[in-house]
């Protein structure tokens, strides 16, 4: 290695984020916990707009490319596939987040923010629920140790996640919002 490469590689490590490894440790273990490998993470990036590749993904992890260093598209879909609120995901990180205050300047993802105007703010109709979802929100939302169940944005919620094996009983939705319920504060649905 000539000298000159082996000043830019000192420079590089020595102008390194040392909050990378920390951020990667984040996301890995949050990709984890919620059972995602590199490539269906890869996947709900798309979802979110943002394309990066598992090997990226990997450099994230392992503190080699800094998340501070990513465009905040890019880490506000990380944010959003790993399920933080904006607040968790500033105080967890300390990046800027611009939904984090909701005193601060209008939403950067808004529509708004967008340009859109009143009457141009695009309008779709939300997906049906499925009948096994309907039906286990009709028999156990009335349950006080299920009420939350009963809210809109737990049922959205639940029908936008990903399964790998999605629930087709009322008691397998039971079970999926029980598994999730005090580990996710899904936003209320006219929020989005």
């Amino acid at each position: 290695m000539t000298t000159a490469k082996v000043a830019t590689a000192a420079r590089a490590v020595k102008e390194a984020d040392p909050r990378a490894k920390q951020h990667g440790q984040l996301v890995q273990q949050r990709r984890l916990e919620l059972g995602l490998n590199r490539p269906a993470f890869v996947a709900q990036m798309e979802k979110h707009g943002q394309h990066i590749t598992p090997d990226y993904l990997n450099k994230l992890e392992r503190g080699t490319a800094a998340l501070s260093r990513a465009s905040l598209e890019v880490r506000e879909a990380v944010r959003a596939v790993l399920g933080y609120s904006p607040e968790e995901w500033s105080a967890q990180t300390g990046l800027f987040t611009p939904t984090a205050s909701p005193t601060g300047p209008a939403r950067a993802f808004s529509a708004a923010a967008r340009g859109y105007g009143n009457s141009r703010v695009p309008t779709s109709q939300p997906e049906p629920l499925p009948e096994a979802l309907q039906e286990a929100v009709r028999l156990y939302g009335g349950q006080p140790e299920f009420a939350a169940l009963a809210e809109p944005r737990w049922p959205r919620y639940l029908h936008r996640l990903h399964h790998k094996h999605r629930p087709t009983t009322p008691d397998g939705w039971l079970a999926l919002f029980i598994r999730y319920r005090h580990e996710f504060d899904p936003p209320d649905t006219g929020a989005e």
